[in-house]
């Protein structure tokens, strides 16, 4: 949690203000070695400054430097445990195909980690290129999706 509430803070004094943090969700940390802690995950809005509004780009290089900051290491070895993962999973109604980035977040549409605590924050936004709302997209989410819990 400690992790989360310091990616906060070096988001918002990085790229402008935090406007809303979701609830904490624990999930568990399918596909890791036996014994790896559950993930804990949340969605945080930010209120980029005008510097950061046409660039994308660059909002997500500064996540990638706060990553590294904290600890991360990238592999190429597929999914590890990791100290801080921070996403651009929207950018407004916007769809954005860029070389290093695509948003909406490829795979957010299966993941109820993103659209639970997404839809906390915004259930009645319409994720660009699908036309359903954050809502719908959690609802319509299979029943072998793994479910989440709230942080305490």
């Amino acid at each position: 949690m400690e992790h989360l509430d310091e990616a906060d803070r070096q988001m918002g004094q990085a790229l402008g203000s935090v406007v809303r943090i979701s609830p904490t969700y624990s999930t568990a940390a399918v596909g890791m070695a036996p014994g790896t802690p559950d993930f804990l995950n949340r969605i945080t809005e930010i209120e980029l400054n005008s510097l950061w509004h046409d660039r994308p780009e660059h909002v997500m290089s500064t996540l990638l430097s706060i990553e590294q900051n904290m600890g991360r290491s990238r592999s190429s070895q597929g999914y590890t445990s990791r100290p801080i993962d921070l996403d651009i999973v929207l950018w407004g109604e916007h769809i954005l195909d860029l070389a290093n980035l695509k948003v909406p977040h490829p795979r957010m549409l299966r993941r109820r980690f993103v659209l639970q605590p997404l839809a906390e924050l915004v259930p009645k936004q319409v994720i660009a290129g699908d036309g359903r709302t954050v809502a719908q997209c959690l609802a319509d989410l299979p029943e072998d999706v793994p479910q989440i819990a709230p942080w305490s």
